[in-house]
């Protein structure tokens, strides 16, 4: 069994009343890491610069390839410990509004995890 610390909905360390941390364990963990990595960017991370999404690079570009942005986070959710297949993966690109919604489901070592989230630049 693996776990992490729990995130509040606003990324923050979920603590109790009394100031203790939680965890997060199963499903709810894989779908928490899942959303950790879509929501880092390349290299953010200086203890390991491979970890995030090229958004720099790749996302946040004029024009951006869309089969090349679905391969991109199809690889990024598969390699989140727990996740085997990336079963479907959607995105919903608003240009104007500068919005992406990333529609997804996984078959992990806990079951089924579907996920949508909202990135906005």
């Amino acid at each position: 069994m693996s776990l992490d610390l729990a995130l509040s909905p606003t990324h923050d360390l979920e603590l109790s009343d009394a100031g203790d941390a939680s965890l997060v364990d199963g499903a709810e963990r894989i779908a928490q890491q899942t959303k950790v990595t879509l929501l880092a960017f390349l290299g953010e991370w200086f203890l390991d610069v491979s970890f995030g999404i090229p958004y720099v690079e790749s996302v946040l570009v004029k024009g951006p390839d869309r089969a090349q942005l679905e391969a991109i986070f199809r690889a990024k959710i598969a390699s989140v410990p727990g996740v085997r297949t990336v079963r479907r993966i959607e995105l919903l690109i608003d240009h104007a509004g500068r919005t992406m919604v990333i529609d997804f489901e996984a078959d992990t070592d806990e079951g089924l995890v579907a996920r949508r989230y909202f990135l906005q630049s």
